[in-house]
This record gives structure tokens, sequence and C-alpha cells, in this order.
């Protein structure tokens, strides 16, 4: 389970004790004290099974007093990937220092002697609920900033590319720079400084938990504005891109991640594992499911293809996907895990077919095929 900053609002808390009474006293003090949902649980196994359906703030755990049942559960739940991280305490009868250094030992973040005050556990319990809180903000806001760095060092590189591209062309034929040249080149780096400037204001709303606004952006203009970033690219190796596009579809994205940030991504790796003198079709329309409009864009590539091992993680920031081209191009891997993020940003899906090439890969069939849906 990947972590998440928690809603503010609703404390969730699980409490795992077999002593009945025990259990109820600290669900009502909890309750009556504390805004929070109190689960009771009486063995370690029903507790676990929850967590993935909802995972709770806080787990309180009973060191009872002829056992050592707390501290294994604690050892167990510190032990699993989807809740190690979640804070554990400990409440408990015994009175042996010794108790309380197994307790903090075994991953426990406080202990509390019985009988307890009902206002020290709920004080106790708040503070280490907001600390785990704030800690949870902190790691997305990180991953935010991590993010919003490789989209400058990602998605960048295209219009820089075109612009120095086409002004090295002419430079290295002795030729002087036609206007239309340069308004390619003033595109291009107009275009670089829409990424930048789109990525301070992300990063602004980051830092304030908001999300940026869309605005209303024609998907044909879109595709056009990315052919022309990559055409220097296409134009290297001789691909011609098709574009099937219904004229008026509009989609309430804002452009410069719909250009850059998507499409861009997604039509430069399909000429990256492209052959030379292939194509790539990009179609794009408008369709209907009950009373939901839906715009779908399919961008479809006939190049070599992802082996299994890879397109089942394609999507995800730590694996090691990046492989060289046909043309023996390098890359980051971060491309399809920045688009998978802008699209679900935007509301939208994404999902993604291949077939590798191979010895027994008809012709025509291996090639990768990516797709978006966004809600109308």
């Amino acid at each position: 389970m990947s972590e998440a900053p928690k809603k503010r609002g609703v404390f969730n808390i699980y409490i795992l004790d077999d002593n009945s009474s025990t259990r109820n006293i600290a669900k009502q003090s909890l309750e009556q004290n504390l805004p929070c949902s109190v689960t009771l649980f009486s063995d370690l196994p029903s507790l676990l099974s929850q967590v993935p359906t909802l995972a709770p703030d806080l787990i309180l755990l009973e060191d009872n007093q002829g056992d050592d049942q707390g501290i294994t559960s604690c050892e167990t739940i510190k032990k699993a990937p989807i809740t190690k991280n979640i804070p554990v305490f400990f409440l408990s009868a015994k009175k042996d220092p010794s108790r309380r250094v197994a307790a903090l030992k075994a991953g426990g973040v406080d202990f509390l002697i019985k009988p307890f005050y009902p206002e020290e556990l709920v004080a106790r319990v708040r503070i280490h609920i907001n600390m785990h809180r704030l800690r949870l903000e902190n790691i997305a806001q990180i991953a935010e900033q991590k993010a919003l760095l490789r989209v400058l060092c990602h998605d960048l590189v295209n219009p820089i590319f075109a612009a120095h591209s086409l002004l090295d062309l002419k430079l290295s034929l002795g030729k002087p720079v036609e206007e239309s040249t340069l308004k390619s080149v003033l595109s291009c780096c107009q275009s670089a400084l829409d990424i930048v400037t789109h990525v301070r204001e992300e990063h602004s709303l980051v830092k304030t938990n908001k999300q940026f606004k869309s605005e209303s952006t024609n998907v044909a203009e879109a595709l056009d504005e990315s052919r022309s970033t990559l055409s220097e690219r296409l134009g290297q190796k001789k691909i011609e891109l098709k574009i099937d596009c219904e004229p008026e579809l509009q989609l309430e994205i804002k452009r410069v991640v719909l250009v850059h940030n998507i499409i861009n991504n997604l039509l430069t790796n399909a000429i990256k594992f492209s052959h030379e003198g292939s194509s790539i079709e990009i179609v794009a329309r408008s369709t209907e499911e009950g009373a939901q409009r839906f715009c779908i864009i399919e961008v479809r590539d006939h190049g070599i293809g992802m082996p299994q091992e890879i397109l089942q993680k394609v999507f995800k920031d730590a694996a090691k996907t990046s492989r060289q081209g046909t043309a023996n191009e390098s890359g980051t891997g971060f491309g399809m895990p920045l688009v998978k993020r802008y699209v679900e940003k935007c509301g939208g899906a994404i999902s993604l077919k291949s077939v590798e090439a191979s010895s027994e890969t008809a012709h025509g069939e291996a090639g990768t095929t990516v797709k978006l849906t966004f809600p109308l």
C-alpha cells in the first residue's frame, strides 16, 4: 500500500485486545473526546485483513499480564509492508520497566500503564496521530517535489531539442536563418517557458495542498502542437505521424499539461521504439457510456513493443524500465510514470497494450497502444 496524506477530520483507530472490558473502555474514552472512528479486534489476522480497506491512523495494543502476545503482534505489524509505518500504542497492566523497553524496541511509539486516566490516553493518542499525519503529508510533498523536478528534467528536453536542431541545421549548412525557422524556434522557446511556468505554479499549489485550475483545450490543436514540437525527431527516423481527431473535441485540461506532460511523452516513447520509415497513429474521439461522455485518445506505434516484465511496471516511479530505442536512443524511464500522474490528476485513466516483436510475431502485430480516457 502506498502511503498518502490523510484527510483532516475523523481519525481511524484500531484496538487489538482480547479483553472486551479494556477494549470497550478505551473505545468509549476515545470516541467521547476525539473526532474518531474506533474499530475493535480480538485477534491480529482480522485486524490485518481490514487494513487494505481502511488504513488506521493508530493501533492500540494490549500487553497482557501473562504472555508476550502484544510484543509479538507489534513485531508482526512492523514487519508487514502494509502496516509498518502505522504508530502502535501499548496499554499494559505490567509495571516492569523492562516491558516498556521491550514494547518500544518492538516498534511501539508509546506505553501507558493500566488503569489509565482517559484524559491522558486521549492526549497521547492525539499527539501520535497528528505526528503520523504530518509525516504522511511531508512524504507526499517530497514525492510531489521529486515529480516536478522530473518534469523539468524530462519534459524540457523536447522543445529545447527542437529549437537546437532547427538552428544547428541552418548553421551547419552555412545558410541564413529564415523567418519561418525563427518563428519555429520562438515557438519552442515559448513551450519551454510554458513548462517552467506550469511547474512553478504547481510547486506553489503543492505547498498549499491545492489543485491547479483546468482550462478548455482543443484536442486537435494540442495534437498539432505536439507534432510541431517533435517534427525533428519524427523526421530523423522518417516516421509518419497520422492524426485522426474530431475537430471540435474539447477537454477541461491545461494545454501545457495535455501537450507537454502527456502527448509529447507518449509520442517520444513511440518514436523511440519505432523503426525507421514506419508510422504512428493517434485517434481522438468522443464516446458515450450511459449518461456519461468520454474523450478517448489512443496512440499506436508499430515498433518493438514491450516485454511482459517491463509492461507490468512501466507506470511505477521506482521501477527501472528505461531501455535503448531502435536507433540506440537512451532514456530515463520517467516518461510513463509522469504521464500517468498527470492523466490521473486531470480525472482521467490510462491503459496500455503491447506486443513484443519476436520471430514468432506476425507482421504488423508488434507495437504498443496507449489509451487515455477523460470524462467530458
